[in-house]
């Protein structure tokens, strides 16, 4: 089932189906067992992909149920992340070497670095087969209940216009204070919203198919880009650790350099992005949206209206002539 709300049914039917049905693939992605990396990184997005339904819907949702969902798919998403943050940061030292042009990476202290990396993942992911997994699973089992009676109040669209615009304002607000700052950990927050709003106008491309499904690529290629400027934040972190020690006093300079200058071209690049995604005000934005989703909810019950009924069908094994008979 793809990542969108019906605009044919309720919100609360919606929300539901969406829910149970992100819950399905986060638990399919654990019992694999043939590709357990891949299986983790599908189960995380999925994970990722039910935070932000609760997030749109939060308005209409009993605070208590929200509050716990989050708490509960934040918990299962920590333990599943050791062994995919080990490999984003080994994915980020070959994007360092692949960038470089100086032909110097040799002297640079990456391959000890590497070698870390790839100890603590193997030791994450022999955790993961010990214990993370079930846990994990465990917890999702858990959850479909709740997921399953899942009710939005009102059962209209006004909690999703709610939840959509206090998300985009908090966005906007946080790429804002980001580039005021300049701190890893302001990009990082603004990061977290630019994956939510992708994912919100993931739920909403029904009511507008052709904006809101390029919204999804421009904060999709947004959030990728925030994503290796993170990385590498990580890295210069352990590399500037005065216990660890990955290289000579030079060749940790000169790795730090390469650092600096990737963050200033991925920064760089991000504000445009983020410039052109989030211009609209919040009011402006929720405002069109609701307005499409209203039209969409409306021409998806003309079209009900213009079906056969269920009630007017006889099915052909019932039809009886009196020959026959």
């Amino acid at each position: 089932m793809s990542y969108s709300l019906d605009p044919s049914v309720t919100p609360t039917a919606a929300l539901r189906r969406v829910g149970l049905a992100q819950l399905d693939m986060a638990q399919a992605g654990l019992a694999s067992s043939s590709d357990r990396h891949g299986g983790v990184h599908s189960t995380r997005k999925s994970l990722k992909r039910l935070r932000s339904l609760l997030l749109i819907a939060r308005p209409g949702l009993p605070e208590p149920v929200f509050a716990h969902l989050m708490e509960q798919l934040t918990a299962i998403a920590k333990g599943l992340a050791p062994a995919r943050d080990a490999q984003a940061l080994i994915d980020a030292i070959d994007k360092l070497e692949k960038d470089d042009q100086s032909g110097e990476g040799t002297s640079t202290p990456i391959q000890s670095l590497r070698g870390w990396l790839q100890k603590r993942r193997q030791i994450a992911e022999q955790n993961l087969e010990k214990t993370a997994a079930s846990d994990a699973l465990r917890g999702l089992r858990a959850l479909r209940p709740t997921f399953a009676s899942l009710s939005v109040y009102p059962d209209d669209f006004t909690p999703l216009t709610k939840g959509l615009k206090r998300c985009y304002r908090d966005t906007r607000a946080a790429f804002r204070l980001a580039f005021d700052s300049g701190s890893a950990e302001d990009l990082h927050e603004w990061r977290k919203g630019v994956q939510h709003h992708w994912r919100h106008m993931q739920l909403l491309t029904p009511c507008r198919p052709e904006e809101l499904a390029a919204r999804v690529e421009s904060a999709r290629a947004l959030s990728q880009l925030l994503g290796d400027d993170h990385d590498i934040a990580l890295l210069v972190r352990l590399i500037s650790t005065p216990t660890m020690m990955f290289g000579s006093p030079e060749e940790t300079t000169a790795f730090l350099k390469r650092c600096r200058k990737r963050h200033k071209a991925l920064r760089r690049e991000a504000r445009t992005h983020g410039e052109t995604l989030f211009t609209e005000g919040a009011r402006a934005f929720a405002g069109r949206i609701d307005d499409s989703w209203a039209k969409a909810a409306e021409k998806a019950a003309e079209k009900a209206a213009l079906m056969p009924s269920s009630d007017n069908i006889v099915a052909f094994g019932e039809l009886r002539t009196s020959r026959a008979s």
